[in-house]
């Protein structure tokens, strides 16, 4: 080793040590919208699940159409996220759809802002992200 080498690493230990930093910054916050992202995908499924409640059952029972009220349903939905792990998601649909094989379903989109811990501290304008996630339930089967 040359004697004009020594301390080359002290110099780029802090540029390592930076670099280290901001990655682990990345890894969290992409971590914390990837968790609450499933924590959404639960939620919105166990909504969709209670709004099965908003169905007129005696109806169906008496061999009448199927009758759904979506008003009734999008409170349920409410309730649910209110007494959930993420009571600040949002509601952006409650519906009754078709599909192809003619088996209705009850299809609940939720929202839900998130917000970086890390990003904030790093340069740029990122200090949030949106996630929204849809989950679906057939009323007859």
């Amino acid at each position: 080793m040359l004697r004009s080498d020594r301390g080359s690493v002290i110099m780029l230990f802090p540029a390592g040590f930076l670099i280290m930093m901001i990655l682990g910054a990345i890894v969290i916050d992409v971590s914390l919208s990837q968790v609450r992202a499933r924590e959404l995908e639960v939620v919105a499924s166990s909504a969709a699940n209670d709004a099965l409640g908003a169905l007129d059952l005696t109806e169906l029972r008496s061999g009448g159409e199927l009758r759904f009220d979506l008003s009734r349903a999008r409170f349920i939905v409410a309730e649910s996220i209110a007494g959930g792990p993420l009571p600040d998601a949002e509601i952006i649909d409650v519906v009754v759809v078709g599909t192809s094989d003619a088996i209705p379903q009850l299809r609940v989109t939720l929202r839900l802002k998130v917000d970086f811990i890390m990003a904030p501290a790093l340069p740029g304008d990122l200090d949030s992200t949106t996630i929204t996630r849809t989950r679906s339930v057939s009323i007859l089967g």
